[in-house]
């Protein structure tokens, strides 16, 4: 079932960015694997978010909450409703005067990689580590990224949320709990901003952190293929999932477009016209091979979301 017409053209009233209809949503994941959205949205302010959302949740339309698309796999069949794409969101503010750490308050459309490089012309710390991790703020964020043992989490000050009735929430850290690749947050509530606390540095020091960063993530990981990162979520910090993948002799298996990459073991890559089917296939033939020899079930790292395609 696709959406309403009538839908779309409300929605068309509400926001005044960009509007796409039956778009492959294969533009809007770095894996660039997707069917088509029925709509997918762009608000360019706080207020077409809140409108948009208040519209969608009290019709009962199905939709989805898309940064930058660097985590999510969409299915071939695509999505039926609307897929909402908060990276027009992009206000941006630093207070770094005064103290031994300075204040970062970002968007959630903001890219994790433009926050990461404007502290550190701040000079503030703390974020070097997750060099490499692409996608935007408010997703980082709602999963709370890391790489190398650091996490957004850490620096957390405050968070701005739409809740459930998308009404406006502040948290601080205090009432939020995170770990490892989770962010507890409110049921139903969508990162608006955050506020990060970073001490003060060497701007110097900071550079030459952010450049090791830098050059163990490109020794380690493929960056010339498109992929979603991290396909799966680590056992724990002493037996990684890639590690794991690896030991089982999986690098440069394929199915179909999809394989697992040479590089890293925990990182599945298009080799060019891949589906998500042969993602999936890969992922469950994984799966299975760990459970039966490792008697560990990997945990995925990255959202499926939409429908399989239909074949008649």
């Amino acid at each position: 079932m696709t959406l309403d017409p009538h839908d779309i053209e409300q929605v068309r009233k509400l926001v005044r960015g960009r509007i796409h209809e039956a778009v492959p949503l294969s533009r809007f994941s770095s894996f660039q694997i997707g069917g088509p959205a029925d709509l997918l949205a762009e608000p360019e302010t706080v207020a077409e978010l809140t409108a948009l959302v208040q519209y969608v949740r009290q019709r009962e339309v199905p939709h989805f909450f898309l940064g930058a698309g660097t985590n999510v796999l969409f299915r071939d069949g695509g999505f039926r409703g609307v897929v909402i794409r908060l990276t027009a969101l992009r206000e941006f503010h630093i207070q770094a005067n005064g103290s031994d750490a300075g204040r970062i308050t970002a968007a959630a459309g903001v890219p994790l990689p433009v926050l990461i490089t404007k502290a550190t012309q701040a000079g503030l710390a703390g974020l070097e580590l997750l060099w490499g991790i692409p996608g935007s703020f408010g997703g980082a964020i709602a999963t709370n990224a890391g790489a190398s043992g650091a996490q957004l989490g850490d620096s957390l000050l405050e968070l701005t949320l739409l809740d459930e009735s998308a009404r406006e929430l502040i948290l601080n850290k205090r009432e939020i709990e995170c770990g490892y690749r989770f962010m507890k947050l409110p049921q139903g509530s969508i990162v608006v901003e955050g506020t990060l606390r970073l001490p003060k540095g060497e701007r110097r020091s900071i550079e030459e952190g952010l450049a090791l960063a830098r050059s163990r993530r490109r020794q380690s990981q493929p960056w010339s293929v498109p992929s979603a990162g991290c396909v799966f979520k680590n056992p724990s910090p002493d037996n990684p999932a890639g590690a794991i993948i690896d030991r089982l002799g999986f690098k440069g298996a394929a199915v179909g477009g999809a394989q697992v990459s040479e590089v890293h073991a925990n990182f599945i890559v298009n080799r060019g016209q891949a589906a998500a089917a042969d993602v999936l296939r890969l992922i469950e033939k994984i799966q299975q091979q760990v459970r039966l020899s490792e008697k560990i079930n990997l945990e995925l790292e990255i959202q499926v979301v939409g429908e399989a395609a239909q074949h008649v």
